[in-house]
This record gives C-alpha cells, structure tokens and sequence, in this order.
C-alpha cells in the first residue's frame, strides 16, 4: 500500500470521525443557544433595541391576548439574538467542526511548500465547505430563509387558531397550544415540506447556488 492509499485511509476514518459532529454537538449547542435567546428575551434581558409593543408582550400574563403582530415581533427578536451569540461564524461553529488545519490552509500561501503538502483533499474539501458556510453571502441568504420561514410560520399557526383569531388577538394560554402542533409541520421530509420549497424557490437562494457552483469567490 503505498502512501496515496494511506492518505486515502486517514481521510476516510476522518470523515467518519466528522459525519455525525452535526447531531453529537451541532444541533445540541443550537438547541442549547437557542434556549439562551427565547430566555433573553422573553425576560426582556436582550441588549439590543426591543420594540415597545415587545415589551409588552414581556409583562403579558397567559389569559392577556397576544396577536399575529406580536408573535411574529417576539419570533423575529429571538432570532436575532440567537444570531449575535456566536458571530461572525454562527453557521459553521453548528455545522462542522473547527480544525487548525484549515486555519493553516486558508493563511498558506503558494510558496509555503511545507504546510501545503500536508494538507490532504479532505482537508482542503473541509476548508472550502467552511469559506462557504463562513461567507457574508451565505449569512445573508441564511437570515433571508428564516424570515421567510418566520412569515410562513405566523400564517401556519394562524391556521391552526381558525379564521382570523390570531389576528384579532388570542389568549397567550391557548396560543402556545397551537404553536406546539406546528412542530411536526416543520419535521415533514423535504420533498412534502413547504417551508423548503419556499426557500428553495427564493431567488437569492438559487443566486447563491449558482455561485457555487459556478466557482464563484463568496467574497467578491
């Protein structure tokens, strides 16, 4: 076996050792930042600007009426402050796991003979997913899903209250009942979930895969 398949070998066993990164730590520390941010600001803990009728959404009581308007502000709020917990890097930190190799391949130059020969085409694939996920354009296109998710959202649970109940207003008691049967909405498989298919039909999102896979640089 000559050093090749060797090499080969090593980058097998390391993206097994990666593949489920995602499900071991990702999803947990999401969950877990995501916790921290519904609790800032529900509490009215946040640093950055609330707008006044958050505020009083804070002091409501479960029998106080809440509207569409005020769900959709509260939701929005929580999502940016989970989004400022880990920045610039929000995305990738869940995605993948860091490795100094990859600081090494993004700071080598050509001329760096040494550490460029030690980088194996996992390491470079790693690097290259990362510049990805890491990218301004990405984050952009990341915050644009998930305002079209939040909107998608409100008009789901409004369904799911009847009519123009969640417009007009509805107790804070039996709002929270309906955004629980939201859940397996969300977790439907992608080719039945609607919240995908809207994103997907974005079409900064489709702008954004074409520049991939075009070999576009991100940070143009």
């Amino acid at each position: 076996m000559d050093d090749g398949d060797l090499i080969d070998r090593d980058d097998q066993q390391r993206f097994l050792a990666s593949a489920d990164f995602l499900s071991t730590y990702g999803l947990p520390a999401l969950i877990s930042n995501m916790q921290v941010a519904v609790t800032e600001v529900l509490k009215g803990s946040s640093q950055s600007v609330v707008p006044t009728i958050l505020r009083l959404c804070h002091r409501k009581q479960l029998r106080d009426h809440i509207n569409s308007t005020v769900l959709h502000e509260t939701i929005m709020q929580i999502l940016d402050t989970f989004m400022s917990i880990r920045s610039p890097h929000l995305w990738a930190d869940y995605l993948m796991p860091r490795d100094a190799r990859l600081h090494e391949l993004a700071t080598a130059s050509s001329n760096n003979d040494k550490v460029l020969s030690d980088i194996t085409k996992f390491d470079q694939l790693m690097a290259e997913t990362r510049a990805v996920i890491s990218s301004a354009k990405f984050v952009n296109v990341a915050e644009i899903a998930l305002k079209l998710v939040v909107d998608t959202l409100i008009k789901e649970i409004g369904i799911q209250c009847g009519g123009d109940t969640l417009a007009t207003g509805m107790p804070l008691a039996k709002l929270l009942a309906r955004v629980t049967h939201v859940g397996p909405i969300l977790l439907k498989e992608p080719s039945k979930n609607q919240f995908i298919q809207i994103i997907r039909n974005q079409q900064e999102v489709e702008v954004f895969f074409t520049l991939i896979y075009s070999n576009i640089d991100l940070e143009d």
